[in-house]
Parts: structure tokens; sequence; C-alpha cells
């Protein structure tokens, strides 16, 4: 990777609920500002809505992370109920003609990962995962320090392997996926299910600190399945590292569980599993890095 250059690059990081953005001088972000995504299913308002966070002068470097798969600069949503699109939206194109400059589109997590990397918890390391377990499940790759992303943008996307196959369907359309079974939004269901009340994954984790028996075992069973998540993908390409982050990957008492369950897999499969350190915007500084290091999808 190059050393980032002076000019600014102006990040953009699309999620299901905020769309984020910020003028990233090499590994500062400055301006940073966040607006709602907008739900109508609508690439153009998602277009819209990053013009509408951009800076005022014009800018020369353009970046952005998504949700989701990207393809040639085209947006598909893996799972709709994430983010609602057009399959096969020209994001990049459109964002070309809405703000003036070429963008480099990269999937959120596959940025994120790349920032953990560069300056977080995977610096040091050649074959690292990092995970963020929120809303849903997010993984980026880097292998033999390189990041991975797929001839379809694919690479990466261990939120939809399968954890369970007779399990509740996923919004990709397979039935058990990991996300239906360790995301913020399968603890509060499978939570709500078993405990007969409405619940989010806060208040779980907050009854399971109480001493709530059932709320226990919601976590410890999403738990079990992401722990086996990372040993099904140590055995495929041999990780050396596993970072996790997200709203319920650093819940209190997450990670160290992990550590514990880890600890019961066979000794070939166990690997270190550290917090996540390049932060809550670690996929605008990711996406603004790999423009820096001149990133080329292939």
């Amino acid at each position: 990777m190059t050393a980032a250059s002076d000019r600014a690059v102006f990040a953009v990081d699309i999620g299901g609920t905020k769309i984020a953005a910020a003028e990233v001088h090499g590994r500062h972000l400055l301006d940073r500002r966040q607006t709602a995504t907008p739900r109508t299913g609508r690439g153009d308002d998602l277009v819209a809505a990053i013009a509408g966070l951009a800076p005022k002068h014009a800018v020369s470097a353009v970046a952005v992370a998504t949700t989701g798969i990207v393809r040639d600069g085209a947006l598909t949503a893996l799972n709709p109920r994430t983010l609602p699109i057009e399959n096969g939206y020209p994001l990049a194109k459109a964002l070309e003609t809405a703000l003036g400059v070429p963008p480099l589109v990269v999937n959120d997590a596959q940025a994120a990962a790349w920032a953990e990397f560069t300056v977080g918890a995977g610096r040091g390391y050649r074959n690292f995962a990092f995970f963020t377990v929120s809303t849903g499940i997010g993984c980026g790759l880097v292998i033999d320090g390189r990041l991975q992303v797929g001839a379809t943008g694919l690479a990466g996307h261990v939120g939809h392997t399968m954890s369970d196959p007779g399990g509740v369907i996923c919004g990709c359309g397979r039935h058990g996926c990991l996300e239906t079974i360790a995301s913020g939004t399968a603890l509060a269901r499978r939570g709500s299910e078993r405990l007969g009340r409405k619940v989010g994954a806060p208040d779980l984790f907050a009854a399971a600190r109480q001493g709530d028996r059932i709320a226990a075992e919601v976590i410890a069973s999403a738990v079990d399945a992401l722990v086996n998540g990372f040993a099904d993908l140590t055995a495929a390409v041999d990780i050396d590292c596993f970072a996790v982050g997200g709203g319920v990957g650093l819940a209190e008492g997450f990670i160290e569980a992990l550590k514990v369950r880890s600890l019961q897999l066979p000794a070939v499969f166990q690997r270190p599993i550290v917090a996540a350190k390049a932060g809550a915007d670690a996929g605008l500084l990711g996406v603004a890095l790999l423009f820096d290091g001149n990133f080329h999808l292939k």
C-alpha cells in the first residue's frame, strides 16, 4: 500500500439505517455528518441522500463503503431487509453523475476489515478476519495481506453461511444462516419468542446480566454459532486472528464469552479473538485508506 495522499477523500458509509460521511485526510476524519438511509427501495434516492452530505466545495476523490454486494460498481442487497434497493443498481455510475468524480465502491465490512488490518486489531497478522455483529453480521477477510473481494463481490459474507440447516429463512433466501442465529435482529426475535414479550438485543443482555436463564441461553446459542463459524473459516483459509466489532459484538462480556467457548474447540481450530479497535467509523476510514492505497476491484 502506498502512503496516503495529501488530498482529502470524501468517504461515505452506507448502512441499513444511516449513511455517514466525512472528509478523510490520511487517517483523520473531518466534518463527519450523517443522515437516515432512505428505505424506498430506489437507488436514486440513496444517491440523492449521499449528494446531500457532500461538501459544498468540489471533491476530487470519492470512496464509498456500503452494505450489500458490490460488483463492477453495481450494488445488490444480499439481504433486502437490510437495504432495499434494485438488484444491480449502478451505484458508481450514478454517484459519478451526481458528484462529478468516479468513486471507489466497496462492501462496508470489507472496508472496515481493511481499517482494522491497517491501523487496528489486525496489525501484525497476514490472515485476518473482521466480524461486525450488529443488526446483521458482516465479515471482511484479509488473506496473505490482501483484502478479499471476489469476482462477484461476495467474499467475506460469512453471515450467510449455514449454521442451522432446519432454521428459519434468512433474508438472503437460505435457511438457518449464521445471521439468523447470532445477529442483533436474531437475538431480539429469538429472545422475544423465548421470553414471551418483545425485547431488543440490549434488553436481552440486560436480562442476562440480572440472572435471567432464558436470556443467557439465547445469547449462549449465538456465541456457540459464531465460534463454530470462526472454526469453519479457520479450516477453510487458516485465519490467524478474529477481531469482533458491532453493537452486539462489543456488548459487555460478549467477546469474553466467545473466547471461553472457543477453548472447547479442538486446539487446531483455536485462534485469538479480540475486540475491534478502529472504531465505529472503521468503514469510512477503511474505504479512504483503500482509495489512497490505489485499490482496484478485480
